[in-house]
């Protein structure tokens, strides 16, 4: 009997190898596809040659470690500057209390204000919200509610200075939300750039001391986009007049005033050329937090 041809033999097996997709069952196959699967310990090491030429290249054209340096440097001087001016801000008001003859509440509120520590477990997957959630432990669950505000924990509390308060490092640090929903082992946080949010807020001015000067006019801060905060038909060029920073008020769960980010320009609105809108960045982005302090309070 004389043998097919090539083309023959082609035509054959594609039609087998069709055949066999759709009609051989897959249990019959499975030891075959076992079979070749060591092949890829032997693609592993080629594999590894352009990802090891990637690695090796990754490095060229990055600025020098100097630089990296100077840029930490930069950001330690800046939350250094917020502690500072933040500290002085409680001791005005402080000592504004003590005028007001309201010391003993103050103390009170004080006194019963928690730092909870708090890890980010997940961050809103829809693109119309910004929100975060957190873990909470069960004796943490006792002292978190809706409504209090929620800081930036860039310092985690196990690697600060051991001498240094609660206090000192709460001060180093901005308002990132509020908590909006409590659950009993998660908690959700509504991030200041959230649409929805809406905070009254201050422009503030750092002086030449190192204290800050505050506006007296009362402003509205509301999310924008999920990406910073607008401060919206203020009377004033605060940008032009150099105010760089936006703070939330002592009160509604704030024993003293604190920053919410960073004055980074002003528009005139179309339909009030005297009035302006302050565009708002916070400090750093909420995405690579890995914890949070929610300043709580006692049950």
């Amino acid at each position: 009997m004389r043998l097919p041809s090539k083309t023959a033999a082609f035509w054959i097996l594609l039609a087998a190898s069709g055949l066999s997709a759709f009609v051989v069952p897959r249990a019959w196959t499975a030891w075959l596809r076992g079979f070749f699967q060591p092949l890829a310990l032997i693609q592993t090491p080629l594999s590894w040659v352009p990802q090891g030429v990637q690695v090796t290249f990754e490095g060229v054209g990055e600025e020098p470690l100097p630089q990296n340096r100077a840029r930490a440097l930069l950001a330690e001087n800046e939350a250094l500057q917020r502690q500072v001016a933040q500290q002085h801000e409680r001791l005005a008001s402080a000592e504004e209390t003590v005028a007001q003859l309201t010391r003993l509440k103050a103390e009170a509120l004080d006194s019963q204000a928690r730092v909870v520590i708090a890890p980010v477990v997940a961050f809103d997957a829809n693109p119309r919200r910004a929100t975060l959630l957190i873990t909470l432990n069960e004796r943490q669950r006792r002292f978190v509610q809706k409504d209090q505000w929620v800081l930036a924990a860039t310092s985690p509390l196990p690697d600060w200075d051991p001498n240094a308060t609660v206090r000192d490092l709460v001060d180093r640090e901005w308002l990132v939300g509020r908590i909006s929903e409590v659950q009993p082992r998660v908690a959700r946080v509504q991030l200041t750039t959230d649409p929805a949010f809406k905070a009254d807020v201050r422009a503030a001015r750092v002086l030449p001391d190192g204290t800050w000067q505050v506006a007296g006019e009362r402003c509205v801060a509301s999310g924008w986009e999920g990406r910073e905060l607008r401060i919206s038909q203020v009377t004033e060029d605060y940008f032009k007049s150099g105010y760089r920073i936006a703070i939330v008020p002592a009160g509604h769960g704030l024993a003293a005033p604190m920053t919410v980010g960073q004055i980074m320009g002003a528009m005139p609105r179309d339909d009030s050329p005297q009035h302006f809108d302050l565009r708002v960045l916070p400090w750093g982005t909420a995405a690579q937090l890995a914890h949070v302090y929610v300043l709580a309070s006692e049950p």
